[in-house]
C-alpha cells in the first residue's frame, strides 16, 4: 500500500445489526455455521474495492469463505491498484480471520480463486502492468498459503495492449504421458492489441510450472473472439478435455480444447435474441450420476434493435459441442445478465439435491426507484434448463434497502459450499458514511434457503430458444514464464460490517 490506512467502522445506525450478526447483542446467540446467512461490505477509505472470485474454503483449517479481488487508489491517492485477498468465518465474518492486499509497485489486479486440495492454501489468478508505453501487460498466478502471505507470483507472457484474467481452476484429470495431472492450475483470460482480441488459457503445475500455454482466436475476424469463462469437461476420453465461454461477434460461444496440450477439439456459437455472451460455464453430471453429463454456460442476450439485456443460459452436450436447450431467462421491462454459475453440492441447500445449477446476476428494475440496481440468484435444473422451485425454492433479489443508502449491488462470481453458498461482487452504497465509492460485497445464504436478511423473493419467465452453428477457432503456442517474488502483504484492518438490512 502506497496511502495511509484508515480503520473504518458502522455508521451509527448500523451498529445495532452489527451486535446481532456478531451475537453480543443482550437475548441473541451467535449463528451456527449450519444455518449462517449474512451480507457484509469490506473496505479501505478512501480505496475502491472490488472482489472477482470467491471460494468455499474445505482444506485449510477453520473452514470458511476466502474470496480475491482488486483495490483500486483513488484519484489523487499515491499508488496502483493492488490484489485483495480475504478470508472470512462463516459462523462470524466480521472477526476475519484476514484481510490483506498485496503491493507491487505496479498497477496489479486479482480476479479468480481457487483452493489446493492438499490444505496449503489458494491460487490467484490475475493482471500485472508493467507500466510501459504502449501499454504492456501479463497474465499472473499468485500462491498464497492458509494464512495469507505469499508464496510465489509468477507470470505468464506479456502481450501488447490490455489484458484480463477472468477464471481460474485446479484440473481434477491429467494424463502422465503429456506432463499433465489432477491437481494442475488452469487459468483463463484474454486480451487486446487495440486491433485484435486473444482468449488465453495457461495450464500450469499446482507449483506454477508451465506445462503450456496457447493463445485462441478466429482468423477471419481475430478481434471477435472473447473467453469468460473455463470448465473441465465430463469425458470418457483420455483428452481430459477443457471448455471455454465467451463470445465470437454477436453470438455467445464455446470452444472445447484438449485439456493436455490446447488443441482445438469443437466449438460452437449462439445468437440468443440477437446479441449475446456467455460470461460463465460449468460441468454437471458425471458417471453414476442422476443428472447426464454436459455443461452449461450462463451470460447476457437483448435484441438486435438494442432492448434490455435479459439473463441468458445454455445447456451443452459433453462431447461435439452439441447444444441441448437455450433459454431466455428474465423480464422484458428489467436489465438483467447472468454472471456466474456453479452446482449445488446434496448439502448445500435444504431438501435441494446435488448438481442444481446454482446461477447468480445482475438485474436494474424498478424496486426501489427507476433503477434499483441489485444482485439475484436462481436454482435450476441442469439440461431441462427449468427453474427448481421443489420444497418452496424460488429466487431471490439481494441489495440495498436501508433508508438513505441508495446505492448499487453487482456480483462476479459463486461457489457452493457445505451448508449454505457464497457470492462476492461490489456494493457502492455509502455504509460507513464517509463517501467511499466502492466497496467489496460477501454474501453467503443459508442451508435452509437463499435468503439473507436483505433478500426478498424474485423470479422471471423462461423462454426456450433453438438456433446454433458452429464455430472454429485456432491455437497459438506461446511460452515466456517468468518467476517473481512473492508480493509483501499489508494488512486491511477494516471493519466488516454486517449491517446491510432493511
Amino acid at each position: 500500500m502506497n496511502a495511509s490506512r484508515n480503520r473504518r467502522g458502522p455508521r451509527p445506525h448500523l451498529i445495532a445489526l452489527g451486535l446481532i450478526a456478531t451475537g453480543i447483542a443482550t437475548g441473541v446467540a451467535p449463528f451456527t455455521a449450519a444455518a449462517q446467512s449474512w451480507e457484509v461490505y469490506s473496505g479501505l477509505n478512501p480505496h475502491r474495492e472490488q472482489l472477482h472470485g470467491v471460494a468455499d474454503v474445505q482444506f485449510c483449517a477453520g473452514g470458511g469463505q476466502v474470496a480475491a479481488g482488486t483495490q483500486t487508489a483513488p484519484a489523487g491517492t499515491p499508488g496502483f491498484n493492488n490484489i485483495v485477498v480475504e478470508r472470512k468465518n462463516i459462523a462470524n465474518p466480521v472477526a476475519g480471520p484476514w484481510r490483506y492486499s498485496y503491493d507491487s509497485g505496479r498497477s496489479e489486479d486479482g480476479r479468480g480463486i481457487v483452493e489446493y486440495t492438499d490444505g496449503s492454501g489458494f491460487a490467484v489468478v490475475g493482471t500485472l502492468d508493467t507500466l510501459a508505453t504502449p501499454v504492456q501487460t501479463h497474465l499472473t498466478i499468485s500462491k498464497v498459503d492458509c494464512n495469507g502471505a505469499m508464496v510465489w507470483h509468477r507470470s505468464y507472457g506479456t502481450t501488447a495492449g490490455k489484458q484480463i484474467a477472468w477464471d481460474i481452476l485446479r484440473a481434477a484429470t491429467g494424463d502422465p504421458a503429456f506432463g499433465t495431472s489432477a491437481g494442475d492450475l488452469i487459468a483463463l483470460g484474454e486480451y487486446n492489441t487495440g486491433s485484435a482480441n486473444f482468449v488465453r488459457v495457461v495450464r500450469t503445475t499446482s507449483g506454477g510450472a508451465l506445462i503450456w500455454m496457447r493463445d485462441y482466436s478466429v482468423p477471419t475476424a481475430p478481434t471477435q473472439l472473447t473467453g469468460r469463462g473455463i470448465a473441465e469437461v465430463e469425458t470418457p476420453s483420455l483428452a481430459d478435455n477443457l471448455v471455454v465461454a465467451g463470445g465470437f461477434g454477436n453470438n455467445a460461444a464455446i470452444f472445447q480444447i484438449d485439456g493436455n496440450n490446447g488443441a482445438f477439439i469443437c466449438g460452437s456459437q449462439v445468437p440468443g435474441l440477437g446479441v449475446s455472451r456467455f460470461n460463465d460455464i460449468t460441468r454437471h453430471g458425471a458417471s453414476g450420476s442422476t443428472i447426464a453429463p454436459g455443461f452449461t454456460a450462463v451470460g447476457e442476450t437483448r435484441s438486435a434493435a438494442g432492448g434490455l439485456p435479459q439473463a441468458y443460459v445454455a445447456s451443452y452436450r459433453s462431447t461435439g459441442c452439441a447444444l441441448q436447450r437455450q433459454v431466455e431467462w428474465g423480464s422484458p421491462n428489467e436489465s438483467e445478465t447472468a454472471q456466474a454459475v456453479t452446482t449445488t453440492r446434496a448439502t448445500t441447500f435444504s431438501t435441494v439435491p446435488g448438481g442444481q445449477l446454482l446461477i447468480v446476476g445482475n438485474l436494474v428494475g424498478p424496486y426501489l426507484g427507476a433503477n434499483s440496481s441489485d444482485v439475484w440468484s436462481h436454482l435450476m435444473v441442469p439440461i431441462t434448463l427449468a427453474p427448481y422451485t421443489a420444497g418452496g425454492y424460488t429466487g431471490m433479489r439481494y441489495g440495498t434497502q436501508g433508508a438513505g443508502l441508495a446505492g448499487v449491488e453487482i456480483v462476479a462470481d459463486v461457489a457452493e459450499s457445505d451448508k449454505g453458498a457464497h457470492f462476492v461482487g461490489t456494493t457502492t452504497s455509502d455504509w460507513d458514511g464517509l463517501g467511499d465509492p466502492a466497496d467489496g460485497y460477501s454474501v453467503r445464504m443459508g442451508f435452509s434457503g437463499m435468503k439473507t436478511l436483505c433478500s426478498v423473493p424474485w423470479s422471471a419467465p423462461v423462454t426456450a430458444l433453438t438456433p446454433f452453428s458452429a464455430l472454429t477457432v485456432t491455437p497459438t503456442a506461446v511460452s515466456p514464464s517468468t518467476q517473481f517474488n512473492p508480493l509483501p502483504r499489508a494488512e486491511l484492518p477494516a471493519a466488516l460490517c454486517c449491517g446491510i438490512g432493511p
